[in-house]
This record gives C-alpha cells, structure tokens and sequence, in this order.
C-alpha cells in the first residue's frame, strides 16, 4: 500500500508540477503581451504627439510667413500707386512738351 501511494503522490506532484509551469509560461506571455502591448501604444502616442507638434510648427510658420509677405505686398502696393502717380506726371509733362510749339 505505501508503494501505491508513493505512486499516487509521484503523479500527482508530476501534474501539480506540469499545471505550475503551464500557469508560469500562461502569466509570462500574458504579462510580456501586456508589456509589449503598453511598449506600442506608447511609441503610437509618441509618434501622433510628434506629429502634432510638427503640423503645429508647421502652421505657426505658414502664418508668420503669410504676415511678413502681407507685409511686403503692402509695400509694394504702396510704391506701385507712387509710380502710377510719376507715370501720370510724366506723361502729362510728354503732353505738354508735344503741344508746345517749337
């Protein structure tokens, strides 16, 4: 009887042993798939943090680029209306000096 129940316990401690390791391996690849799970999510969120940032640059560039050049057609606008103004004169001053008489 004792032989028996040396046997009996030899494969009950053989199971309880191959439960355990399963149980091991099972939590491990759990835990390591939580791990590399949280490991994407946080290099996805990085990368869309990263994307924001540069669009934002990006914007605040084109903006500050539409003022300056906004700026410069101002300018422009400006001396376009003078030279209009000496291209009038000029012209007129061409009349005049065709009209009198030589």
């Amino acid at each position: 009887m004792p032989e028996k129940d040396l046997r009996i316990l030899r494969i009950v401690v053989i199971i309880a042993v191959i439960i355990g390791l399963l149980a091991v391996i099972t939590f491990a690849n759990f835990g390591f798939g939580l791990f590399t799970t949280a490991f994407v999510y946080g290099l996805a969120i990085w990368l869309l943090i990263i994307i924001i940032l540069a669009l934002i640059i990006l914007a605040i560039y084109l903006w500050i680029r539409t003022f300056l050049l906004k700026r410069e057609v101002k300018k422009f606008e400006k001396r376009l209306e003078q030279t209009k103004i000496e291209l009038k004169q000029c012209r007129s001053k061409l009349k005049q000096l065709k009209n009198e008489p030589k």
